[in-house]
This record gives C-alpha cells, structure tokens and sequence, in this order.
C-alpha cells in the first residue's frame, strides 16, 4: 500500500486534519452552486411528474370520449344481415320498428353476344345506338328521362375497344369473357331496375369485320338476353313499392338501406334518453377531472403561499383557456341555430366547474332529441336532401353552412374553392375538394341540380380530440414544455458535473499546498527538537 504523504507529515508537523481542512476550503467554493442546481432539478421533477399526471389525465378523458362512442344515444338495429341501415341523416330519424319483406332484388338487364374468336377480332365500321328504356311484351319503350347515346366505330375498331367504349357510358358495363371453348363472348349489363334495359340499334358501314348488325337487339332481344332488368319489390308495413335500386333511400326518413337478399325483416331505431344522459355525465365527469387537475397545478395563493408545480406556466394556462373556450362555444352546423352546452344540459357553475342539469336535459331531449348528436357526431349534409355528401374535411374546416355552385360547363366550387369532377355511370356527377379547408369532402349531384347548401358540425367530441392530441404532441403544449424541462435538466446535470470535478480539482490544490506547508512545518519542528536537545546537554554539562 502506497503511504500517504500528507498523513507521514502531519505525525511530526501541525498536527490539523489537513485532508479535511481541503475537502472543506474546496466544498466552500463550490456547494453554493451544486445545491442550487440541484434544488432546480428537485422541482424539475415535480414539474415533470406534475406534466406526467396531467398527460394521464388526457388520456383519460380520452377514453371517456371513446367509451361515450360506443355507447350511441341514436341506434339503428337490423334483424337481418340481409337488410344493411346506415343513417344518411341523424335530424330526419324517428324512432320506431319498420317492417320490411323484400319479395325481389333489382337486377340489371345481362345481353351476350357470342361467337367471337378474339377481343381483337376487328368489326366493320358503322354507328351503334345505345337506348335507355323498358323492355315488354309489347317491345321497347324508350325512358324521356335519359337520352339515346350514338357511338361511331371507326375503321380498326376491335370486339375490345367497343367494350371499352360502351364501359364509358353511363348506365353501361362491358365485359369480353373467354368461353373456355376457343370463343369469346361479349357480356353489357345494364343498371339495375326495369326502366334501365338497353336496346342497341345498328348502322352498319359495310366494311370489312364483322358487321355491326350482329349486336342489333331491336328484333332480337330474347336472343341476346341472359337477364332481365327487374326493380326491386319490397312491403314496408304491408304496403307494397317497387324501386330501382337495391338501395332504399326513402323508405325510412335518414336511414338508407341495402337490400342484399329476398327476406322479411324489421329495421328498429330508438334514441335512448338513458344512453344519452350516461354519456353526457360521463363527458361532464372528464372535464370535471381535467379542469381540477389544470387548477391545482397552475394555482398560486400569495395568501397561504401555496402553489402548485406548475405555477403561472403559460403553456398550461393556454390549454386550460382552449379547453374553457371549447366548452362555452355553441356549436355551429346542426340546427338552425347554434346548440350550446347549456342546452343539452351541461350548467357551468361559478368556480367554473360543470355540472349536470337535469331539466335543460329533460327539455331538449324532448324537444329535439338530435341535438345531443352535437356532442358525439359529426355532421354533414346537403339541405336540397339530394346530394351525398362523403368524406372526412381537414380539422381547419369552419362549422357552419358551405355554398356548392356548378356552372353550365359542369365545373363546380364549394365556398369559391374549385372542385375536380368524374361523370358516374347513372348519369350522375362526382365533384371532389382538392383544397382550401373543405379539402377531402367529394358531392354526388343528379344531373339537374346546380346549386345546394352543405351544411357541417364539428362534434364537440371531434374538436375536444384535436386540442387534446395536440397538447400531448412532441410539438405540442405538454410535449413542448417536457422538452423544455428534459433540456434545462441535462444542462444543470452537465453544470453539477463540471463544479463537482472543479471541486476535486480544488482539493487537490489544497491538499498539494498543504503538504508543502507541512512538510515546512516539520523540518522546522526537527531544528527545533534538534536545538532543544543541543541546549539541554550543554546545561546538563554544566
């Protein structure tokens, strides 16, 4: 083992704790400074657990949120696969059971025209004419609501590059089929429902190919048919309807349904009071939470001198005003009027804390039942009742009413924004958003209708989510003053490291000039002894 110097020195020098007098002088120099940082890191750490509790919290509310979800106030219940409801439009529903049998589905017309012997077989040149009708005993009877179409088929025109023109038509679909027995066959559908039949006419050009006379139905459609176009029948409490569309949009007001198969069924539809209520008070009891959390944290009472580990922070005070601002809004887009938390029965108290109001509840709940939808649902719908409204817009759309214009050029705008367009099979058109804030919400209009209201409501629900992921974003408030935080840390961290290897590098100054010092000491306490000593034999001497 290595001696120490020092402690050697200090048997016969000054006889102090030298090794602590230096750790001491270099503690002094340095402690001030360590202690405060570390005082910094200490309430650091609250703030983060303070941050940690309150992201919890969100999370938290969240899950109420989805809980509310699946528990819909409104429910539409099927007895049957067979009958499919989806709700088009939650203010139009009334509650009740409907009975549906549906004694036959729509069917498109199916023609084949067979004996080819490639999709590239060429055929003669010439005009065929494509008519939209219904088909009898008596013959054909063409529809005034949907005009003749005439293509013209040029020279070179293959069996493949009719079927490819027929395919852009609207009402019509065509197919080439191999037969597996070295011939083709050319299949066209029709649209569904007795008055989408088609009757092709020929004008044959003489050329070469084949003549375009072999797809002329007008004597000979029982040649040609495989199928017959058919409406769909359906009862509905015993009344009789027949319709063209396996799709039944009016039968049930807001509710449009998918037949998928001959069968008797019921399509229910209640909105439960106690469902709703659960919901709101669940929704009350969230907030509630997440309010109280925002106080005790953000809190500062100069009188008791009390405060809480985020006092006065100003990220925190922003979610909690976003959050109070959230809830005092009305909610535009889903009556005539703006609905307010007050009326669905959410009473803001003078602590403003929420609590829940049972007659405002009640009262709304009678009167106009789908207002609660404000809560929970997104809505958005065209006020004509005539065009479909789908897709998710971007969270920058405002709530409220949207104007849709389409000019004689058939281009389209929402709000003034520009609006791509696809002309659809049944004649009708597709107009998507593809900017501006309605960006992602596509309209399916007929034909004739040329300007619409839409109307939008953002959910309570949908907007609360957003500022929610938002705050606990990286980027957001709570993730924003995290990173803060984590960065001051490890920059106290790195300043507690460098004044700790400081103070050792100090000490061991101290220690360095200590020794010398005792080494001093020592040499002149051994003359001294030597002295003493000298002095003593000569007076011994004497």
């Amino acid at each position: 083992m290595k001696p120490d110097l020092l402690s050697t020195l200090n048997k016969s020098g000054s006889g102090l704790n030298l090794r602590d007098l230096a750790q001491t002088l270099a503690t002094a120099e340095t402690a001030p400074q360590i202690n405060r940082l570390q005082r910094a890191q200490s309430e650091d750490e609250l703030r983060l657990s303070g941050l940690s509790a309150l992201r919890a919290q969100l999370d938290a509310l969240g899950a109420n949120l989805v809980r509310a979800a699946g528990n819909p106030g409104l429910s539409v219940e099927t007895s049957t696969p067979a009958l499919s409801p989806k709700v088009t439009d939650r203010n139009a529903v009334i509650p009740g059971t409907v009975a549906i049998d549906v004694l036959a589905l729509a069917r498109p017309q199916v023609l084949e025209f067979t004996g080819f012997q490639s999709p590239l077989q060429a055929l003669s040149t010439g005009v065929l004419t494509v008519d939209f009708g219904a088909w009898s005993d008596v013959g054909f009877t063409p529809s005034p609501e949907r005009p003749s179409l005439d293509l013209t088929l040029a020279d070179g025109t293959t069996l493949q590059g009719l079927a490819d023109t027929l395919n852009r038509l609207p009402g019509v679909m065509a197919q080439i089929l191999d037969k597996g027995d070295g011939t083709f066959s050319l299949g066209i559908l029709s649209d569904t429902g007795t008055q989408s039949a088609i009757r092709l006419r020929a004008t044959d050009g003489g050329t070469d190919g084949v003549s375009l006379m072999a797809f002329d139905t007008q004597t000979s459609n029982d040649t040609h048919q495989i199928q017959a176009a058919q409406d769909a029948v359906v009862s509905v409490n015993g009344i009789a309807l027949t319709r063209q569309s396996n799709v039944l949009t009016d039968v049930i007001p807001g509710v449009e349904i998918a037949l998928q198969g001959t069968v008797s069924g019921a399509i229910k539809i209640d909105r439960s009071a106690d469902a709703t209520r659960e919901n709101v008070q669940l929704l009350i009891s969230g907030l509630n939470e997440t309010l109280a959390l925002l106080r005790d944290l953000t809190t500062s009472d100069a009188g008791t001198g009390s405060k809480g580990s985020l006092a006065g922070d100003r990220n925190l005070l922003t979610l909690e005003s976003a959050l109070r601002r959230l809830i005092s809004q009305p909610l535009s887009g889903y009556a005539d009027r703006p609905v307010t938390m007050a009326d669905l029965g959410i009473a803001t108290e003078r602590s403003g804390m929420l609590r829940f109001d049972p007659p405002a509840f009640d009262r709304t709940f009678a009167q106009n039942a789908s207002h609660f939808d404000a809560l929970f649902e997104n809505k958005l719908r065209a006020l004509s009742g005539r065009a479909d409204i789908a897709g998710t817009p971007a969270s920058g759309l405002r709530p409220g009413d949207l104007r849709f214009e389409r000019s004689a050029d058939g281009t389209a705008t929402l709000d003034g924004f520009s609006m791509s367009a696809a002309t659809l099979p049944d004649g009708r058109s597709r107009y998507l958003v593809t900017a501006g804030p309605a960006r992602g919400l596509s309209m399916t209009v007929p034909a004739d209708l040329n300007s619409d209201t839409i109307r939008f409501g953002r959910s309570f629900a949908e907007q609360l989510a957003i500022l929610l992921d938002d705050a606990v974003s990286r980027t957001g408030l709570i993730g924003r003053k995290e990173t803060e935080i984590d960065r001051q840390n490890t920059q106290r961290s790195a300043r507690v490291e460098m004044l700790e290897a400081r103070a050792a590098i100090v000490e061991k100054r101290y220690l360095s000039r200590f020794a010398a010092m005792e080494q001093a000491v020592s040499q002149m306490n051994a003359t001294s002894n030597y002295l003493k000593n000298l002095v003593d034999m000569w007076s011994s001497k004497r």
